[in-house]
């Protein structure tokens, strides 16, 4: 993959966007100059990151004002929905997530976060707090807290924070806040109004609610379930999170895949994510695609032949 510093350079970043997503805009927009830009409405850790970072991301992208392209952890162009990317303009793309639907120009790297993949691309003999701050942010919240994390993910780790000074503690200080109000009574009326399906001693868990889907599926898995699927409608907009346990990723069930198939099969939606965590949006009925994510789980359980002891 060649980039030219001289490039005049539009980074841009999936809707929704992650701390993942904006640390490594970040980092790159720093080493390499250039533009970052995104549909509206990063998340919450995000923006508290951007918060921190005093780092403004575009809403709006001239793209003729351009070089180059480069496209970051952001496996599908449907989520960089409502830019339309111009075809006479050069692109990169720089992911780590294994289904990707592009088909050309693709910088992969089997890494647990893309903040991983920019830091071993530019390799940097020292880094700032802010850049620190903002690499181990992506690998924190992409490894759910390095539950996911691999040997690799922790040298890297280990050599961004030795690079910057920065600490775990920092960086979680900066993410995390307390919960608020709405958030609690988001979760309590989630697990107040789930339903559970058992599929070979597999918990699977479905709930309808208003706002803080992620946060109320990880709430499910808390209190006992494998696999929790939480989901909003706003108009005629829905939104599914999807989280998943270790246990369950260890017999190969990953949410992002199945989310990714649906999308595949319905042009009204857009799917993926992680194994342990994915996002699933689209228009149409929230109740219909809750059900279409239950199907496919528990197909790919029987398909497998896969069960878990009850006791």
């Amino acid at each position: 993959m060649e980039i030219k510093k001289e490039e005049k350079l539009l980074f841009l970043i999936h809707q929704h966007a992650d701390p993942d997503a904006v640390g490594s805009a970040y980092f790159l927009q720093r080493r390499w100059s250039g533009k970052v830009a995104s549909p509206p409405g990063p998340n919450r850790t995000a923006q508290n990151l951007l918060t921190f970072l005093d780092f403004q991301i575009e809403d709006e992208a001239e793209f003729d004002r351009f070089d180059r392209i480069v496209i970051l952890d952001t496996p599908d162009p449907s989520q960089l929905d409502p830019f339309s990317l111009p075809e006479d303009i050069e692109k990169t793309i720089i992911d780590h997530h294994e289904n990707s639907s592009w088909d050309e120009n693709i910088f992969f790297r089997d890494r647990t976060s893309c903040c991983e993949i920019v830091y071993e691309m530019v390799n940097p003999e020292k880094l700032t707090t802010k850049e620190g701050i903002a690499l181990i942010a992506g690998i924190l919240t992409d490894t759910s807290s390095l539950q996911r994390g691999t040997s690799r993910t922790f040298s890297i780790l280990s050599e961004i924070m030795d690079k910057s000074g920065v600490t775990l503690d920092d960086v979680r200080s900066i993410l995390f806040d307390r919960r608020t109000y709405s958030e609690k009574v988001a979760r309590l009326k989630g697990a107040q109004r789930s339903s559970h399906l058992e599929v070979n001693g597999f918990i699977i868990v479905k709930t309808e609610i208003g706002a803080f889907e992620g946060s109320v599926s990880s709430y499910l898995l808390n209190g006992g379930a494998d696999i929790a699927l939480s989901g909003s409608e706003n108009d005629d907009e829905f939104r599914i999170s999807g989280r998943a346990t270790e246990d369950v990723l260890q017999d190969d069930i990953d949410i992002g895949r199945t989310f990714k198939s649906i999308q595949e099969e319905d042009p009204e939606v857009s799917g993926g994510g992680h194994p342990g965590a994915g996002v699933l949006t689209g228009e149409g009925k929230l109740e219909k695609y809750l059900d279409l994510c239950v199907e496919k789980i528990v197909d790919e359980i029987k398909e497998k032949g896969l069960g878990k002891p009850k006791d």
